[in-house]
């Protein structure tokens, strides 16, 4: 990877191998050396380590499940993109030509959007729609119908007295909202996934999916219980590990909300999760995640245990289920 800083800004530009960076052998549709922009506000890609990068490590595995099945995606949206890596992604993997875009802030898309026209290599092939706001509401009204949305919503509310557009705190979410959801929701802190579910669905067409990106730190069961609570047909489509980047913030966040009484959430030491997931690709993981949970069991650790773990100097991570809901048509 390489950083510098754009020239008349102060905004960070990386260069991403991206064939590297997604574990492809080749790519096609975008440049293989990808210049990504970001502003205050941007989730920062790990470039340098894929594993811990949530669009290298979890979304492009999702993609690449879904492009495998032979499901044709044309109108491709996602929610919170940051970089705008995860529809790149998409262009890419999945050959989406119509790409959506939001992010909470107006910087944000807006450089997400240069970053997708810039790497395309032919963007006449591609049309961009961007917005800013709050989950779905920037595309409610536009009358769209989509084949996929990819959403990697953050899970830790953020601290009290801390503000959402200060740097990276836009990766928290706001909890005090005035929607009224399931009392299992508020307590595994995935409000937001839930929320993107219930919007997403008049804005699918029948037979359209939500991939949600959810960091295991709760139950699979829990996460298969959004989807049917929201109204699809919802399972597991890939099941993988990552190593918890930004430790001491976010595995520290989790602690304190614990301390709260929510959760328990669960955390592993790299090493089990490594060997664990090892003779598994991230589909067969999928089909296989009830029992992966089952052999994890003896090494997982609460928040706590894993804050103390991290600070001892353990590598401490947890798993990733992509959960994928079906807008089903009924009679």
């Amino acid at each position: 990877m390489m950083s510098h800083l754009c020239p008349h800004s102060s905004t960070e530009v990386i260069s991403i191998n991206i064939s590297k960076f997604f574990n492809l052998d080749t790519v096609s549709r975008i440049k293989d050396t990808a210049s990504i922009r970001l502003s205050d506000h941007s989730y920062l890609p790990k470039a340098t380590d894929p594993r811990s990068d949530w669009v290298a490590s979890v979304a492009v595995p999702a993609f690449v499940a879904v492009a495998q099945a032979g499901i044709t995606v044309d109108d491709f949206a996602t929610i919170g993109t940051g970089s705008g890596l995860d529809a790149l992604a998409a262009i890419e993997i999945l050959k989406a030509s119509s790409i959506i875009i939001t992010d909470i802030h107006d910087d944000v898309v807006a450089i997400a959007k240069e970053n997708i026209t810039s790497n395309v290599i032919n963007p006449s092939t591609v049309t961009i729609f961007s917005a800013a706001g709050d989950l779905l509401d920037p595309i409610e009204n536009e009358s769209l119908k989509l084949d996929l949305i990819y959403e990697n919503l953050p899970n830790i509310p953020l601290i009290q007295g801390d503000e959402i557009d200060d740097g990276q705190n836009s990766s928290t979410f706001v909890s005090s909202r005035k929607e009224v959801t399931p009392g299992f929701v508020d307590r595994f802190l995935i409000k937001l996934h839930y929320l993107a579910l219930k919007q997403a669905h008049p804005l699918l067409r029948n037979g359209g999916r939500v991939l949600s990106s959810i960091g295991g730190r709760i139950p699979l069961q829990v996460i298969r219980q959004l989807g049917v609570e929201a109204g699809y047909e919802s399972d597991i489509l890939t099941f993988t590990w990552k190593q918890q980047s930004e430790p001491e913030e976010v595995i520290g966040g989790y602690a304190n909300w614990e301390r709260e009484g929510f959760g328990p959430f669960r955390f592993y030491p790299v090493q089990a999760l490594s060997e664990t997931f090892q003779s598994f690709s991230d589909v067969a993981a999928g089909l296989q995640s009830a029992e992966i949970e089952r052999v994890l069991l003896p090494h997982e650790l609460t928040a706590s245990a894993a804050l103390d773990a991290w600070k001892s100097g353990q590598s401490i991570g947890h798993t990733v289920a992509v959960l994928q809901s079906i807008k089903r048509f009924k009679e």
